[in-house]
């Protein structure tokens, strides 16, 4: 039986930053590895989908990490018919 997501909290830099919802294990320490170069490629106006490709992860874990962090993204490239504006 997997275990439950039980990691509330991650350390970054020394400072604790609160998670919405909780994580694993093995995916909070990924996440705290990750997170100051996810936060520079947000500031820097890199879309998510080559924040994906810059860190080796998928599209879905960017978001995923975003939402669960509170990371606000500045640059969402919308895709088809939602780019248009008239």
């Amino acid at each position: 039986m997997p275990k439950a997501a039980d990691i509330t909290t991650i350390t970054i830099a020394g400072r604790p930053v609160t998670l919405k919802r909780p994580m694993q294990s093995w995916a909070a320490s990924k996440l705290e590895q990750t997170f100051p170069q996810l936060n520079a490629l947000n500031e820097a106006g890199k879309t998510q989908a080559d924040a994906a490709c810059a860190l080796g992860v998928s599209l879905n874990s960017v978001r995923n990490w975003a939402a669960n962090t509170g990371i606000q993204w500045k640059n969402i490239d919308r895709r088809g018919p939602y780019k248009r504006i008239k």
